[in-house]
C-alpha cells in the first residue's frame, strides 16, 4: 500500500501543507486507511515554514467497516481499518506542483513507501538539526524534491513517527478563491467549546481574549478543533459559527506530546534543540527592553539564561517571584547559545527568605536598635539589652507546581498541564 510523506509546500506566508490531504484525497480513487497523520517538527530549526508541520497519509482499497472522519462539499471522507494493496492512480507530484508557493525558500518534497521507516528519523526531526543530505540516502521508497532536498526530511518523518500518545485535530478549510483575507470565525463558538468538552484544549485563551482555532495568516484553514478523542470531533465542528467552508478532515498528530522535549544538562544542550533542564535559580529575575523577563539557573557549574518572551504575557509576571535558590525545572527550546526559551516550569522547591530585625523592648514595648554586628540590640529608652533578633520568614508569591504559558503563547507540541505531564 502506498504510504505518503509530504513537506515543505508552504512558506512562512501561504498555503498550508496540510491542505493537500484535500486534493489527493479529492483526485484519487483509493480509500484513507487509518487517519492521516500532522506532524510537527522541532519548532527551534531557522529553516522551518510558519506551520512547521508535515503530513502522511496511507491510500488502499478499504474493506469492512469505515468511519467517517471528514467531508469534501456533500461527500464523506470514510476511513478503514481493513484494506487491499493497491498500486497509486494518482500524480501526487503534480499535485503539490500546483498548490506549493513558487518561492526560493520552499522546497516541497514527496516520499512514497510502502512501509513505515525506522522512528528514529522522527525523533532527530523533532529533536535535533538534521541535514538533509543524511536523509536521501536512508530513505526506504521513492522520493522527489522540487527546489531543493530540505523537504525530505520532514516527509520522512512524517512516514517515521511512531504515534506515542498522540492527539487528533479537526481542520476546515477554504475554497482557494478565499483563501486571502480576513475570515469569520465567532469567539463566542471557541470559548463554548473550551468551557464545555474537556477532551478538548488550546481554543480561547480568556485571560488574552485570544481565539486559538482561528489563524491569523493567509492560508487555506479556516478553524481547528484539538482534541485528545477523535471520535467527538465531528460532533464538535456543528458548534462552530464561521463563514462557510468547502472540506474538513481530522489528523492524527504529534502535537501537544512534548516529543520535541529531552531531559539534558546544562552541558548537553545544545543550539536548536529542546531540552528539559533542572538547576538553581542563580540570579533575580529581571526585565529588559521589549517586555522580556530573564534569569540564570545553575547546575554543576555551568549557567543558562531563561528567557520569557513578551508572547508569553502573564507568566513572566509569575516567573519575577522566582528568586535565588529556588530549584526549578526549565522546558524550552535553545535558539541562541546560552539561552533557553521557557515553554513551562517545574518549581521543585522555593528558598525560604529569612530577615532579622530587632526585638520588641518587653519593657517599653518599641523596637530595639541594633548595636553592631557582635553586639546584639539595645532598648534606646529603657538600655535593656537582647543577643537575641526577631526572626521572620517571607511568606513566597510562588509555590512548588507546574506552570505553563498561555494558549496564546503555546508551540504545536508543547504538552498543555491540562492533559497531564509525560516527560
Amino acid at each position: 500500500m502506498p504510504i505518503l510523506g509530504i513537506d515543505d509546500t508552504d512558506s512562512r506566508t501561504e498555503m498550508c501543507t496540510t491542505y493537500l490531504t484535500i486534493e489527493i484525497l479529492k483526485n484519487s480513487n483509493l480509500d484513507l486507511i487509518g487517519f492521516p497523520r500532522l506532524v510537527r517538527l522541532n519548532p527551534n530549526i531557522p529553516l522551518k515554514t510558519r506551520g512547521n508541520a508535515a503530513i502522511s497519509l496511507t491510500l488502499g482499497r478499504g474493506e469492512g467497516k469505515k468511519e467517517v472522519v471528514g467531508r469534501i462539499g456533500e461527500e464523506s471522507i470514510n476511513s478503514f481499518k481493513r484494506y487491499r494493496e493497491e498500486r497509486m492512480d494518482i500524480d501526487i507530484m503534480s499535485i503539490i506542483e500546483k498548490f506549493s508557493p513558487k518561492e526560493k525558500d520552499t522546497n516541497p518534497a514527496l516520499v512514497i513507501g510502502r512501509e513505515k521507516n525506522d522512528e528514529n528519523f522522527y525523533w532527530d526531526a523533532v529533536r535535533e538539526f538534521v541535514d538533509y543530505a543524511k536523509v536521501v540516502d536512508k530513505v526506504k521508497g521513492d522520493f522527489w524534491s522540487i527546489n531543493g532536498q530540505v523537504g525530505i526530511v520532514g516527509a520522512n518523518a512524517a512516514i517515521s513517527w511512531p504515534e506515542r500518545n498522540p492527539t487528533y485535530e479537526l481542520i476546515a478549510y477554504l475554497e482557494r478563491e478565499m483563501w486571502s483575507g480576513s475570515h469569520f470565525v465567532d469567539d463566542s463558538s471557541s470559548k463554548l467549546i473550551e468551557r464545555t468538552f474537556v477532551d478538548t484544549f488550546d481554543n480561547f485563551d480568556f485571560k488574552n481574549n485570544y481565539n486559538a482555532i482561528r489563524p491569523t495568516t493567509k492560508t487555506p484553514v479556516l478553524f481547528g478543533i484539538r482534541s485528545i478523542e477523535p471520535t467527538r470531533l465531528i460532533d464538535y465542528e456543528r458548534y462552530i459559527k464561521s463563514e462557510p467552508f468547502s472540506s474538513f478532515v481530522i489528523y492524527k498528530t504529534n502535537q501537544a506530546t512534548d516529543d520535541h522535549l529531552v531531559e539534558r544538562t546544562i552541558e548537553e544542550s545544545k543550539l536548536y534543540s529542546s531540552s528539559i533542564i533542572r538547576g538553581f535559580v542563580s540570579s533575580e529575575p529581571s526585565w529588559s527592553r521589549g517586555g522580556i523577563l530573564s534569569f540564570d539557573i545553575e547546575s554543576n557549574g555551568k549557567k543558562i539564561r531563561v528567557v520569557a518572551m513578551e508572547p508569553t504575557k502573564e507568566f513572566r509576571t509569575l516567573l519575577s517571584k522566582l528568586t535565588r535558590g529556588d530549584e526549578v525545572r526549565v522546558y524550552g527550546g535553545i535558539t541562541k547559545v546560552g539561552f533557553i526559551n521557557i515553554e513551562k516550569i517545574e518549581v521543585i522547591s522555593v528558598s525560604r527568605i529569612k530577615e532579622i530585625r530587632p526585638p520588641l523592648c518587653p519593657k517599653c514595648k518599641t523596637r530595639m536598635e541594633s548595636v553592631g554586628r557582635s553586639g546584639g540590640f539595645r532598648c534606646r529608652k529603657c538600655g535593656a539589652r537582647s543577643n537575641k533578633g526577631e526572626e521572620r520568614t517571607e511568606n513566597r508569591e510562588i509555590a512548588p507546581g507546574f506552570y505553563e504559558v498561555p494558549i496564546i503563547a503555546r508551540r504545536h507540541l508543547a504538552r498543555p498541564l491540562k492533559l497531564g505531564i509525560v516527560k
